[in-house]
């Protein structure tokens, strides 16, 4: 005989963790139930039905929440002895004329005879322990001492959480949500319907502070299908599961849209019901899955740009998508403002960076020729900076659409009372904060680039209120005008490149030499696709070991995006393969960036997204041969062969090379070199772009 043959048979849990159960609880006096309280919790708090039978006294305060109890109350009604023998077994019925146990009176109470008879597992403590064989039957097994005892913890893994809830989220520490989660395996599998929002604060929490692991292992205790799951829950539910797989995995739930249609019904639900909070995390939600980074920001394609009107549908068709999009009325100019004269000496100008402010240096320099320009340098605030969703903001846009009196962001709201007109970069959360506050009388102007072209806040802006949005190049107006539709019908549009600085440009001449310089600016992010730029170099290095590639710019960031993490180490991977090892020159962020321009032979675009390519365009102007890769997310929109010459333009690294190969050695460099200086003038140094931002912020003089 094995081992295995000779250990003892561990008998299943009488109590299930998946199914809910009909537990009774039998106690000859209502004391004998105190000190299974605990226990009893913590059934009733995973899901199960727990009922109090009980003979004398009345139970404690600490039993409040078990409404389903039965006093047993003797009768003396016909039919009672014959119905409990039906229930009890043959040795009960023996000991019944010699006892006046709990049974005896059980035996003359129907209505404890049918309680009994219901339960799919019986609790006997107290007195009632020591009849259980008469208590108990093949269908209505007893709970174990050992397993009851157990399920103390599951009422305390709940009662904490509880607490923890209404501490706030400061309580939901990384440690804390790691104890939670360790419990939930052991004790509470699957979540209770009645129990599972308990958890979407907690989730919520980790995901907003980039806990996505945390966040994402905790949804999978969730079970939105679960029977006895709310509707509007279910919906909520499905959502923060796709978001946490988006966020924890670097990879959207190919449902995404679906599940987010589901969620976006649920919150035009609750706005029926006038819940507003719960229509904003609804909201909130469905605007974080539509416009998951995952989906959009760094892929090779994205849904916004090839089918818009697919992927939006259901948001369009919403009503709470028809309120964050809508108009409101703007807040009145103060009365200091109305008496001023109409053509005032000096204009004052307030220009908000966004969260990416360096793009906006040479547009403050253009104003600051003609008027008094006040920067506020909103990317210091986190709940004004960045692209994702946030639902402060969220909240503030969907009551001001609902004719709330809303509190503005005063800070905002002082600098943009002593404005004559504002001028916004990036369509982030600072600049719907602006949107929300900018005061009647005050001109209003909002550029947009790439990634905030892809964000939710061009949906949420009232573009009723902005006067013109400029749009650097001709695919962006394009894409814009799609994605908005009829919304933007009250705005002016502008096409005006982004403004050259001269300062950045090289003004010495250009060092002679082989032509084996390769660079690349700003290429730390997964956007940039920097492993492109290696495998061109790669490949000519495979004929000349000579080649050289310049990275100028920072490292990847140390951030929470988890798909920038995985490419960030397959990029130091490529890094250390043969074909390209010790060639390569990082630079790091600097201002002087001109001795790199001039130093550099070929410049290479190889985004997967751009909206106009500056650091590109300041290479060619300083005489860098352009390669431009055909950006694949907005390659359905000939974004690149737009903006560049068709023959600048590549579609795969082998184009790349031929390309470089090309007009490497001799007159066909300097051809090429004095041609991309020759556009650069032509299409974007003409310096129409800083007298354009000059008429259309200040407007006609």
């Amino acid at each position: 005989m094995t081992a295995a043959s000779t250990a003892p048979t561990v008998a299943p849990p009488v109590l299930s963790m998946t199914q809910q159960q009909r537990v009774v609880v039998v106690a000859a006096c209502a004391e004998e139930l105190e000190p299974v309280v605990k226990a009893l919790r913590g059934l009733s708090l995973a899901g199960h039905r727990v009922v109090l039978l009980w003979r004398d006294g009345k139970p404690g305060p600490r039993l409040d929440r078990f409404r389903a109890r039965v006093q047993i109350t003797p009768g003396t009604g016909s039919g009672v002895r014959g119905r409990a023998r039906s229930v009890l077994t043959a040795a009960s019925r023996l000991r019944e004329a010699r006892t006046s146990s709990v049974l005896a009176a059980l035996h003359r109470d129907p209505r404890a005879v049918r309680a009994l008879e219901s339960a799919d597992a019986v609790v006997a403590v107290g007195q009632a322990a020591g009849v259980v064989d008469e208590l108990t039957a093949p269908g209505r097994p007893l709970v174990p001492p050992a397993e009851l005892e157990n399920w103390e913890a599951v009422g305390g893994v709940w009662r904490k959480l509880e607490a923890q809830t209404e501490v706030g989220p400061s309580a939901f520490t990384p440690s804390y949500v790691r104890s939670l989660l360790r419990h939930l395996d052991h004790f509470v599998r699957p979540v209770p319907p009645a129990r599972q929002r308990l958890l979407v604060p907690v989730i919520d929490t980790m995901h907003l502070t980039g806990r996505f692991d945390l966040a994402h292992d905790l949804a999978a205790h969730l079970d939105p299908d679960l029977p006895g799951t709310d509707p509007v829950d279910r919906a909520e539910l499905r959502g923060l599961q796709a978001l946490t797989t988006a966020s924890a995995t670097g990879e959207a739930p190919p449902t995404v849209r679906e599940v987010a249609g589901e969620v976006l019904h649920a919150a035009d639900t609750t706005l029926q019901r006038q819940d507003v909070d719960r229509t904003v995390d609804l909201a909130t939600l469905a605007l974080s899955l539509l416009f998951h980074r995952e989906l959009h920001a760094d892929k090779l394609s994205s849904p916004l740009v090839a089918d818009p009107e697919q992927f939006l549908a259901d948001w369009r068709a919403s009503e709470v998508g028809r309120l964050l999009g809508g108009s409101a009325p703007r807040r009145p100019a103060l009365p200091y403002r109305t008496g001023r004269p109409a053509q005032e000496a000096t204009r004052r100008v307030v220009v908000v960076p966004g969260t990416y402010p360096q793009f906006s240096t040479p547009v403050v320099d253009a104003l600051a020729e003609q008027a008094d320009v006040r920067v506020v340098d909103l990317a210091a605030r986190p709940d004004l900076r960045g692209m994702r969703p946030r639902r402060t903001l969220v909240e503030a846009r969907l009551r001001q659409a609902l004719g709330d009196p809303a509190v503005p962001d005063y800070e905002v709201l002082e600098e943009m009372e002593a404005a004559d007109a504002v001028f916004v970069d990036w369509a982030d959360r600072g600049a719907l904060a602006v949107v929300m506050a900018v005061p009647e009388g005050v001109r209003l102007v909002l550029r947009i680039h790439s990634m905030d072209a892809l964000s939710p806040w061009i949906h949420l802006i009232d573009w009723s209120r902005v006067d013109d949005l400029v749009v650097v190049s001709e695919p962006m107006r394009a894409l814009v005008t799609r994605l908005l539709g009829p919304q933007l019908s009250p705005t002016r549009v502008h096409v005006v490149p982004n403004v050259l600085d001269p300062g950045r440009l090289p003004t010495t001449g250009r060092p002679d030499g082989d032509r084996r310089r390769l660079l690349m600016v700003g290429w730390g992010q997964q956007v940039k696709d920097a492993r492109w730029a290696l495998d061109v170099l790669g490949a000519l290095r495979q004929e000349d070991p000579s080649w050289r590639l310049s990275l100028l710019g920072t490292d990847f960031p140390a951030d929470d995006v988890r798909s920038q993490q995985h490419y960030a180490r397959s990029f130091r991977e490529r890094l250390t393969q043969d074909d390209v090892r010790g060639a390569v020159d990082f630079v790091g962020y600097t201002r002087d960036v001109a001795p790199h321009l001039a130093a550099a032979d070929f410049v290479l675009s190889t985004s997967r997204r751009e909206s106009f390519g500056l650091g590109l365009v300041e290479a060619a102007a300083a005489g860098a041969v352009p390669v431009v890769r055909d950006w694949p997310i907005y390659a359905p929109l000939e974004a690149a062969r737009t903006i560049f010459p068709a023959h600048w333009v590549v579609d795969t690294v082998e184009d790349a090379v031929a390309r470089i190969r090309q007009a490497q050695t001799g007159s066909a460099w300097e051809q090429a070199s004095a041609e991309a200086r020759a556009v650069v003038e032509e299409r974007f140094s003409s310096g129409d772009a800083r007298a354009a931002f000059q008429e259309l912020v200040l407007g006609e003089r």
